[in-house]
């Protein structure tokens, strides 16, 4: 039969034997200690500033990756409105109308999806107008398919009912004479 032995953890002084053999470190150990060591402040400012510039980056990095999550969004509602086809039905109105508000209402609460920076050291213009970018190419998607449906009034025949109708100068009748 197999030999069972309880299981023990042993803090030792490093010269890892087990039942009298050396055991290897496993790959990628430090022997150093492992772990980072903390910097004091006067001690590597050249770490210190990186390690800043680092995390200022992060931090720019993540304005841009939350400015290009709504393009998933847009382009969702992209092709709901493209499947939705360009016939006057209640389905394509209703994403037609959720195909403008949405990207107006977003663009318009611009400052709450990438809100203002605390300490001041992000530049939020770029992140920002590509914010602006998508949504305002959502937006050119929803009007281009209101001009496709036939809503938009584009050509000059929409605006007939505009026109002053023009002063009658001959008059006919059908064989009876009108007398002015």
């Amino acid at each position: 039969m197999a030999e069972f032995r309880k299981w023990t953890l042993h803090f030792d002084d490093g010269n890892n034997l087990i039942d009298g053999k050396r055991v290897q470190d496993p790959p990628g150990f430090a022997a150093g200690g492992g772990g980072k060591e903390l910097v004091t402040a006067g001690s590597n400012s050249k770490h210190l500033n990186m390690d800043v510039a680092l995390l200022k980056q992060k931090r720019q990095d993540a304005m841009m990756s939350r400015a290009t999550g709504s393009f998933k969004q847009v382009g969702f509602l992209c092709f709901m409105m493209w499947m939705s086809g360009n016939q006057i039905h209640l389905f394509s109105i209703m994403m037609l109308v959720t195909g403008i508000y949405q990207p107006l209402s977003t663009i318009f609460s611009v400052t709450q999806a990438i809100p203002q920076d605390q300490s001041g050291q992000l530049d939020l213009l770029k992140p920002r107008l590509v914010f602006c970018a998508i949504q305002l190419a959502g937006l050119a998607f929803a009007l281009n398919k209101l001009q496709g449906m036939g809503l938009l009034p584009t050509n000059p025949s929409d605006y007939v009912s505009f026109l002053q109708l023009p002063v009658a100068s001959e008059f006919a009748g059908g064989g009876v004479r009108l007398n002015r």
